[in-house]
């Protein structure tokens, strides 16, 4: 389900429309409520990239210290692992919560 999506406006914009909630049935189809995702000139024209683009510098999710960034996920897989025990109980013992969580099963 995705809560944005991107086109181009009437005036060659590329633009991105959202939804406040997934639950609504349509986008707000106002262009005045759409977000630009471009850069305008000063005479309001768009204004296109051009040359290289510069790479973005690497950087690992969990910093640079490569101890803290074990302790992380050491303590994110505990966390995960003590969730799913949680869900397996859950789901062993009440049918009703069994039943409403069957389509979650496969991730």
């Amino acid at each position: 389900m995705h809560l944005f999506h991107l086109f181009v406006d009437s005036s060659r914009w590329l633009v991105m429309q959202y939804k406040l909630s997934p639950n609504d049935k349509l986008w707000n189809l106002k262009e005045d409520l759409a977000i630009r995702l471009w850069k305008s000139h000063d005479e309001g024209q768009l204004k296109l990239p051009n040359g290289v683009s510069k790479p973005i510098p690497f950087c690992p999710i969990w910093g640079n210290d490569v101890t803290k960034a074990m302790e992380k996920e050491i303590f994110i897989t505990a966390r995960i692992l003590k969730y799913l025990e949680f869900w397996n109980l859950n789901m062993s013992k009440d049918p009703k919560y069994a039943d409403m969580m069957k389509p979650y099963n496969d991730y």
